[in-house]
């Protein structure tokens, strides 16, 4: 698969939340969606452009944003949990 393929899928399945969610899944879906895209530009920057690289990237930024206390837990509980479903086959 490649990093446009992966990405776009990702950006997808963000959009389904966003078009039918609650306004907390418009949160983490845009919260991710951001995510995503900084992790897709870093990639490219290193030359990194596989999925997983990807991944690895959006994993990272979103553990240094936890780590920051970016979210309240209750948010990071949503994104967490929405990160997870659109991973899974």
């Amino acid at each position: 698969m490649s990093k446009a393929t992966y990405q776009s899928k990702l950006m997808e399945k963000l959009d389904g939340f966003v078009e039918q969610g609650t306004s907390d899944q418009l949160f983490a879906a845009e919260y991710l969606h951001g995510h995503v895209i900084f992790a897709t530009a870093k990639c490219e920057n290193i030359g990194k452009i596989y999925p997983h690289d990807i991944k690895f990237q959006v994993v990272h930024s979103l553990r240094d944003a936890l780590v920051a206390n970016e979210l309240t837990p209750h948010k990071q509980e949503l994104v967490l949990s929405m990160w997870d479903a659109i991973n899974k086959h």
